[in-house]
């Protein structure tokens, strides 16, 4: 069978509330993500995170479910949410990236994991640019471990999140976790 270079498909793991917010187009985008309000300190920089396993996903919805049900945050009827994204490979592909294929025997991928997770600033190349986006597993810290099965997909400028496009309700679930 001949490659067709198809849409990459990458999920994202939220709350039904979260994702109202991101469905909705701002500006010339057709979404909301704004990267300033993304976590920083984390794996590859304060960015978007997105994965290719949709069974991560629902994982990540549901402890953002449970952890927002257990401060109260969140109404009886919220639910976990899982939103899908066909990105375009060529349009992937023009973006200045970094990938990290291992099984957590890189040292550079634990150097560039510490610098992002301790704050030590972005990860700026030449010209003072950041990656747009950055692939690769999802690293157990402080643990130098990676998680089996899993990947990350972030996006992190103004210029990756042009080629994302309208994320798409691929599942939900019910409300019926009590309230801890």
């Amino acid at each position: 069978m001949p490659w067709k270079n198809g849409s990459l498909i990458l999920y994202h793991g939220t709350t039904d509330i979260a994702a109202s917010v991101l469905c909705k187009s701002s500006g010339s985008l057709p979404h909301s993500i704004d990267i300033s309000l993304c976590r920083a300190h984390t794996d590859f920089g304060q960015g978007f995170y997105l994965t290719t396993f949709l069974q991560q996903a629902e994982g990540w919805a549901d402890r953002q479910f449970r952890d927002q049900r257990r401060r109260r945050r969140v109404e009886l009827s919220t639910r976990a949410v899982i939103l899908k994204f066909e990105v375009d490979r060529n349009q992937l592909a023009s973006l200045l990236s970094l990938c990290f294929v291992t099984d957590g025997s890189n040292p550079d991928y634990w150097n560039f994991i510490e610098h992002c997770r301790t704050g030590m600033g972005s990860h700026l190349l030449h010209g003072n640019k950041n990656y747009d986006v950055v692939f690769g597993p999802v690293a157990l810290w402080p643990q130098k471990f990676v998680i089996k099965n899993a990947d990350q997909v972030s996006f992190h400028t103004k210029a990756a999140l042009e080629i994302l496009p309208a994320p798409v309700l691929h599942s939900q679930g019910t409300p019926t976790y009590t309230t801890l």
